[in-house]
């Protein structure tokens, strides 16, 4: 397949991108959440009353923000753009994480786990053993970890039942525990489950079947960030927010695999949908922070979203992207979030979307790749063997169009459109971007159409955005 070259105009004008598969990131300072595209740019900002600690989307697709130490959270609804708030039996939230049911788990900061069904009523308060119950991860076992921000450091276990067991960490010194998150072993396997804090450039493996401390790594970073994350291999990435350092640790033997320098820091890590490394990094009050995609293959800065929407800069950053990776592979494998027939881990394990009805085992399109000047990143396409399919690519967005004849909608403005390519299966779809500083901020998309035997349906979108 030879390079595709577009044309692209340095000034472009369109509707707002409306993409199916996102992410949602909170800003502390400035006080608002903002929708990030999977190919970096920022499509929506939604301000919130106070600052704000960190954000987590719900399986239902709801955004449950965390007030920066207030007794009152908030569940944001995307559909109908509302906010409702929602006060906390006791303490303020810090952490939120779900269970396959659906249920929100907040950790309150002291002694208390308080639990909240999807629709943000209370049903318990579980009491801790330990006190500064902070960080929270649910396992594949129906397990709920805190983390424990106390000396000597400890974690609790809080099991399907509702049994509480406290479990101090061994060997562990100074470090104070902050984040958690319960990794992938296979479906109804006991996670690890992997501890960050500060005090000491640690990171701490647990078993998850005993709570047994199994390893302490040292890490070379300054002040790690918390929680760590894990990608589709398994190994553990951990960043710092004193620097830009950000590694990755074999998960079976603590060794260092890569080793990547992102200044100023790394505030926040995760993993997104498909498998790429997410970092948050917290600019000075009054400069738009950034998100940035890491390859977690090579370790390559594929593209960093400026967290501006507008005339608003989003500022104060401090937690991570929030993404549905570690939910679809871990928590509810076997659940489907976007109803589209494809097992969550399965979409996981494939790189397609477990948020996006229309990218599946069938049909999917994503772009992947540095999208700098002067570099050459792919739109890939992941389909059946014997899938026929037909993409076009175009340089505006249209609201979401059904077609007569067509199944799902039209997001490409066809009075834009620059090329179509057809083809069979997987393909590789390289787009070589000129070396011109003026197209810097352009966007530019690309949607599937697949043949079903009978009629053609829509599938995805997907884009790049030049840097």
């Amino acid at each position: 397949m030879k390079t595709t070259a577009f044309v692209l105009a340095a000034s472009l004008t369109g509707l707002p991108v409306l993409a199916q598969s996102n992410y949602w990131i909170a800003n502390r300072t400035s006080s608002d959440i903002m929708r990030v595209s999977e190919w970096g740019s920022v499509l929506e900002r939604v301000a919130t009353p106070t600052n704000l600690r960190r954000c987590e989307v719900a399986p239902d697709g709801k955004v449950w923000i965390v007030r920066f130490i207030q007794p009152t959270f908030d569940i944001y609804d995307p559909a109908t753009a509302t906010m409702t708030p929602v006060a906390l039996p006791s303490g303020s939230a810090y952490a939120i994480a779900f269970d396959a049911n659906g249920h929100a788990w907040i950790t309150n900061g002291a002694t208390a786990v308080h639990e909240f069904d999807a629709s943000g009523v209370f049903v318990q308060t579980y009491t801790m053993p330990a006190n500064s119950s902070l960080g929270i991860t649910v396992d594949g076992l129906g397990n709920k970890w805190i983390a424990h921000r106390v000396s000597p450091g400890s974690v609790t276990r809080i099991d399907p039942t509702g049994a509480i067991t406290n479990f101090p960490i061994a060997g562990i010194g100074t470090l104070l525990p902050t984040g958690i998150v319960a990794d992938y072993r296979g479906i109804l396997q006991p996670s690890h489950v992997w501890v960050t804090g500060d005090s000491a450039n640690q990171l701490v493996e647990i078993d998850g079947a005993t709570g047994a401390t199994l390893n302490l790594y040292p890490v070379p970073t300054t002040s790690t960030a918390y929680p760590p994350t894990f990608d589709k291999n398994g190994r553990i990435w951990v960043s710092s927010f004193g620097n830009g350092t950000v590694v990755q640790i074999d998960q079976t033997n603590g060794s260092v695999l890569q080793t990547l320098t992102l200044p100023p820091n790394g505030i926040g890590i995760a993993t997104d949908n498909v498998g790429r490394i997410r970092l948050t990094s917290r600019s000075a009050t009054g400069v738009a922070c950034e998100v940035r995609r890491v390859d977690p293959n090579t370790g390559a800065l594929e593209i960093p979203t400026i967290l501006q929407s507008g005339t608003f800069l989003g500022f104060g950053t401090q937690a991570a992207l929030s993404t549905q990776f570690q939910y679809s592979l871990v928590v509810n494998p076997a659940g489907d979030l976007d109803g589209d027939g494809d097992a969550n881990f399965v979409e996981i394990t494939n790189g397609t979307s477990p948020t996006d009805a229309t990218s599946n085992s069938n049909f999917s399109i994503e772009s992947i790749g540095s999208t700098m000047n002067g570099s050459t990143p792919s739109f890939e396409v992941l389909a059946g063997p014997a899938q026929l399919w037909l993409v076009g690519f175009a340089t505006t967005l249209i609201a979401p169009t059904p077609v007569p004849g067509f199944g799902g909608t039209l997001r490409l403005d066809l009075s834009t459109l620059a090329l179509t390519t057809a083809g069979i299966g997987n393909l590789s779809l390289p787009i070589a971007i000129p070396a011109n500083p003026g197209l810097i901020g352009v966007e530019f998309f690309t949607q599937g159409v697949t043949w079903n035997g009978a009629s053609f349906d829509f599938a995805n979108v997907s884009g790049m955005k030049i840097w």
